[in-house]
């Protein structure tokens, strides 16, 4: 409880300036008697997407021969149909400016529903294969669909379930449809994953400069540095001189990135950036000495220093946001 807030709500009450049920209201605030619990439902509705799609995964395991696999292709879509057509029933306006959710369960029902339709898709393509070797092009289905969604429904959350399927798509699934062809080009994954990351980034700003979905933008900008710090990083076990260069260039992407977030007053990009550039170092680390005290101690001291700078930087932008 703070009193000084209570005491000027009161004041404030006395004096005519806010009415008694507003003050009554703000009183059950200053007094902690009324709380948020926004947070934890998004949590637990969350929480309940990822139950129901692993429990979807586990029923069809358990009940596959019973079922049969047109039935349960069939099943799984009727439940996405049902997400969706609960979705278009209580959607929106568009517009290309924010929108308020129509009520708390509304970004999860449709992420479920997106869920559901990837899962339908890969097992489709499991069973009867239509895709054939080109299989990883269900993932830029999804994509595709999961972004028009995000765009209609003004969804972040399934924008990010976007890209992830487009980054997945462009970055591990295709090399693995066309062996012949990256076969030779032993820097496929990293090259892919730039350019994704590029994309991403160029996206975000367009959202902005264009005023379209500009909101989007934070989430595009976390991903693509996101892919590239991962695409950096899943070549640094590469062989000669290669390799170094991969681990120093992911340093310095990962201060560039950090710099980003200071500028920005953005910790998620200043956190991403210092761990990028701290799995950079660790690996230049472990690349200069191969003696295990050294490396023990490496470890345990540049982790605390890793949790006190992330700490530090924390409590630095919120006091410059004062």
């Amino acid at each position: 409880m703070n009193p000084d807030v209570a005491g000027a709500i009161e004041d404030l009450e006395r004096k005519g300036i806010l009415s008694p049920g507003v003050g009554a209201f703000l009183l059950r605030v200053a007094r902690r008697e009324l709380v948020s619990v926004r947070a934890e439902i998004r949590v637990l509705l969350y929480a309940g997407v990822l139950l129901i799609t692993g429990g979807v995964g586990a029923l069809v395991k358990q009940n596959l021969d019973r079922i049969g696999p047109v039935g349960v292709a069939a099943g799984i879509g009727l439940a996405a149909a049902a997400c969706f057509f609960w979705i278009f029933w209580c959607r929106p306006p568009f517009s290309w400016g924010e929108l308020p959710s129509p009520n708390l369960a509304f970004d999860y029902v449709l992420l479920l529903g997106v869920l559901l339709t990837a899962a339908d898709l890969a097992y489709i393509e499991v069973q009867f294969t239509p895709l054939g070797s080109a299989w990883p092009y269900h993932l830029l289905l999804v994509s595709l669909l999961a972004g028009a969604l995000a765009i209609r429904f003004d969804s972040r959350i399934v924008l990010s379930v976007a890209m992830t399927s487009f980054a997945s798509w462009r970055s591990v699934s295709l090399p693995l449809a066309e062996p012949d062809f990256w076969a030779d080009r032993p820097h496929a994954f990293t090259l892919n994953a730039l350019a994704c990351g590029a994309v991403f980034l160029v996206l975000g700003r367009l959202a902005i400069s264009r005023s379209r979905k500009a909101h989007f933008e934070p989430v595009a900008a976390y991903m693509g540095c996101l892919v590239v710090l991962v695409g950096l990083a899943g070549c640094m076990g590469a062989e000669s001189a290669w390799g170094m260069g991969y681990k120093i260039i992911l340093v310095g992407a990962g201060a560039a990135i950090a710099a980003w977030g200071v500028a920005g007053d953005r910790y998620g990009l200043f956190v991403l950036g210092v761990l990028g550039g701290y799995v950079g170092l660790s690996a230049l680390a472990l690349e200069v000495s191969e003696d295990l005290e050294v490396m023990v101690f490496w470890f345990a001291a540049s982790s605390v220093l890793l949790v006190a700078g992330l700490h530090l930087g924390r409590r630095w932008m919120l006091r410059r946001q004062e």
